[in-house]
């Protein structure tokens, strides 16, 4: 249930009066006339180091700078080995998602400035939340497989962390507009006062992001303030942040019917809202708005012993509304409605499902320096508290007043973890990697019991994630490194609510084995990485109906992927730069049972199978990109020219490697023409235009598949959906197209 009132205020402001207290305390310890310098405002100590042993990729603030425009943050990480990026609208704009080595969203961590901000319940990432947020990063790393030890949910597939802390040391400010195909623009202000008597800083950001979408009627409506303040001294620091994003995008969950797909035709065909005899319903939206607050309080204690302690709270609130025909009255609790002598039991209806919650927390690190050793000790508290209800707003029978709430069901996830971390040279040429975590997770939450009522229940978890690697250089250009970690990771929301104790699934569990060569001059560079990831208990959905009803995930003992990712980048010449990556895998489910419903009886056939792909995991992913300066480098304007293409493999929407429902290999390629103006306007004019699917390529990067048989009944000619394998075998499949060749514009003035 809801905290009052009061309770919710005392723990909202709880982690930021802790760090406030410790902000004065301090300032009564700190010798003004100290002159150990400020490194950094927070100390990122979930991100990982130049020498680590685990492959991650660093994108910096100019690399974002001569990339982004609208897109969401999954296109702008496209150069990311081994990651498939996705739009349900087709175009970037709006819900969009990112894979990593085949892991889903669920299964990759994601924090700001080493806050959590996976959704703590279904473990998912929605970027759509936070718009722009990608204009106010300084750096985004990427770690692949389990990664160093972070907060928030494990890490499976890979961590992403976004760094906001960077403080201008000087005053800026820049002004950028953005137009492109499908009425996409962009507008956002950004200004900092840089720091003001070497102690202040305050900066912000607003912005609006507008698209039509590729797909019928899948429009965004996006906006985003960033406010940030910081105090900085001699021995500690202190900075703010408050992220509020508001997003409205008309649903495209469901993706393009198979047999549309099929013939190629109304590729841009949405179903959302068409159950509405007439036009579609207008507004069979997605509303929701989420608002961060992040508070960073530094301490130097010594020249090598720092503190960094981290408060957040994030309030969000929204719903998305749907138009639902000839519903059943009972299953929204609503009565029949006699009329005369005819009992109306099933009603058109408009329903809002809400979702309505709080997460607040704290982390914290203390780290030692020492030589040539760094040793950290970090980790971080968290509660959240989730409402989820419905509401009726409209029915062709109105058996109740709009707004009749028909379910309701409250939820509490509390999550803790501590982790130690060494890293230290033993030789000129060794060094080594040792970060122990343990993680606690307790969840309360409304479920079945054995004879199938809802009642209140818990689960209580315990994981214990040790990694440990080393780092030997031959010289400081090319060094060898391995990696070993275990990372654990609970059941998702879905997986406790609609299941009992007998079927409840396991925690997942994964070993991760990476080893590499890196190697490079001043003018090129090469990775060469090999991995593993080993599972027990991964959970999939196989078609099983457990024992309340629900299609529900399920482990599967053994499970794995394999694989090299290269990568090289290097200058040709004085004007070309080229890089690449290329990413070779095995993914494969060892043993598998499918359940498949039959329509004719309601029965279940089981069919196992052995070494099948693990669904969404194509065998080879590969992107090169040339970059070509049209003006000597060094001049005053800069003017240069990219091509980048990339090739994403066959993907199964299944764990049975099913050829009649899989994504087919596709390639695409984007032009990109970047040109700076200095001292013409303000600073620099920054122009940036791009075609994106240069050459038109049809392709789907995104689906789901329901696999059952129906003996007597073709089910074709009633659902575009549904497609005829062979015989009585039949399988309803959505797919989500992406956007052919499309345009893009942006100008942007820094002062």
């Amino acid at each position: 249930m809801f905290f009052s009132n009061k309770r919710r205020f005392f723990l909202f402001f709880l982690p930021f009066t802790l760090s406030f207290s410790l902000f004065f305390l301090a300032s009564r310890l700190t010798n003004a006339q100290d002159s150990v310098v400020l490194k950094a405002v927070v100390i990122q100590a979930t991100r990982t180091g130049e020498k680590s042993p685990v492959p991650h990729t660093n994108i910096n603030a100019d690399q974002i700078g001569r990339m982004y425009q609208a897109q969401d943050i999954p296109f702008l990480l496209s150069g990311v080995p081994s990651l498939v990026e996705t739009s349900d609208a087709g175009a970037g704009v709006g819900y969009t998602g990112l894979r990593i080595r085949g892991s889903d969203p669920t299964r990759i961590n994601v924090t700001i400035n080493g806050i959590p901000l996976n959704d703590a319940e279904s473990q998912g990432m929605y970027w759509v939340d936070l718009p722009d947020l990608a204009a106010s990063a300084a750096e985004i790393q990427v770690q692949r497989g389990v990664g160093v030890s972070t907060n928030g949910a494990g890490a499976f597939g890979a961590t992403i962390n976004v760094d906001l802390s960077k403080v201008s040391a000087e005053p800026t400010a820049q002004l950028s507009g953005s137009m492109g195909s499908f009425n996409t623009r962009k507008q956002s202000l950004v200004a900092n006062t840089g720091l003001i008597n070497n102690k202040f800083a305050f900066g912000a950001r607003i912005s609006n992001i507008q698209s039509d979408g590729f797909v019928d009627r899948a429009a965004a409506d996006l906006q985003s303030i960033h406010l940030t303040g910081a105090y900085i001294s001699g021995r500690q620091s202190i900075q703010m942040h408050i992220l509020d994003g508001h997003e409205k995008t008309y649903q495209a969950w469901y993706g393009l019917p198979a047999q549309y797909y099929d013939a190629g035709t109304k590729r841009t065909f949405n179903p959302a809202g068409t159950e509405r005899a007439d036009l579609p319903h207008p507004n069979e939206v997605d509303n929701y708005q989420q608002r961060h607050h992040l508070l960073h309080y530094k301490l130097t204690l010594n020249p090598r012993l720092f503190l960094q302690v981290n408060g957040h709270y994030t309030r969000g609130k929204g719903y998305y509304e749907q138009y639902k025909a000839h519903e059943s009255l009972a299953d929204y609790n609503m009565p029949n409605l006699i009329a005369g002598d005819s009992t109306l039991s099933v009603t058109n209806l408009i329903r809002r499902r809400w979702l309505d919650n709080h997460f607040y927390g704290i982390t914290w690190a203390l780290v030692r320096t020492a030589g040539k050793t760094s040793l950290t000790w970090g980790g971080g508290a968290s509660r959240y508290n989730g409402q989820h209800y419905g509401e009726v707003i409209w029915a062709t029978i109105a058996t109740t007043p709009s707004g009749h709430r028909y379910y309701e069901n409250n939820a509490d996830k509390n999550d803790f973890n501590t982790f130690f971390k060494a890293e230290t040279a033993l030789t000129k040429r060794l060094s080594v990697l040792l970060d122990l975590q343990i993680r606690k997770v307790q969840y309360t939450f409304l479920g079945f019991n054995n004879i199938l009522e809802n009642v209140t229940q818990k689960a209580d978890l315990l994981f214990f994630n040790p990694k440990a690697g080393l780092n030997y250089a031959f010289h400081p250009k090319t060094n060898v490194y391995f990696f070993a970690g275990i990372g654990n990771r609970e059941p998702n929301r879905d997986d406790y609510t609609q299941s009992t104790l007998d079927s409840r699934p396991k925690a997942e569990r994964l070993l991760n084995l990476e080893t590499g060569f890196k190697t490079g001059q001043s003018n090129w560079t090469a990775n060469i990485n090999l991995f593993g990831m080993y599972y027990q208990n991964q959970l999939v959905l196989d078609g099983r109906i457990n024992d309340v009803g629900a299609y529900i995930r399920t482990n599967v003992p053994k499970s794995y992927r394999a694989g090299l990712e290269t990568e090289a980048s290097g200058k040709l010449l004085e004007k070309i730069i080229v890089s690449g990556n290329i990413a070779l895998s095995s993914n494969k489910v060892v043993n598998f049972t499918e359940y498949r419903d039959n329509w004719s009886d309601g029965s279940q056939l089981a069919i196992d199978y052995h070494n099948k792909d693990l669904a969404f995991s194509p065998n080879v992913i590969a992107r090169g990109e040339i970059s070509y300066s049209l003006l000597p480098v060094g001049q005053k304007n800069q003017l240069s020219v990219t091509m980048t293409g990339k090739y994403i493999g066959r993907q199964f929407l299944d764990n049975t490697s099913n050829s009649n429902t899989a994504l087919p290999a596709f390639s695409f390629a984007d032009l990109r023409v970047n040109y700076d103006l200095i001292n013409v306007l303000g600073k620099k004019i920054s122009l940036l235009a791009s075609i994106n699917n240069i050459f038109d390529t049809k392709y789907a990067s995104n689906g789901w598949v329901y696999r059952f048989t129906s003996p007597g009944y073709d089910p074709r000619p009633d659902d575009p959906y549904t497609r005829q394998e062979s015989g009585d075998t039949y399988h309803q499949a959505g797919y989500f197209p992406q956007a052919g060749r499309n345009y893009m514009a942006t100008v942007q003035v820094s002062f």
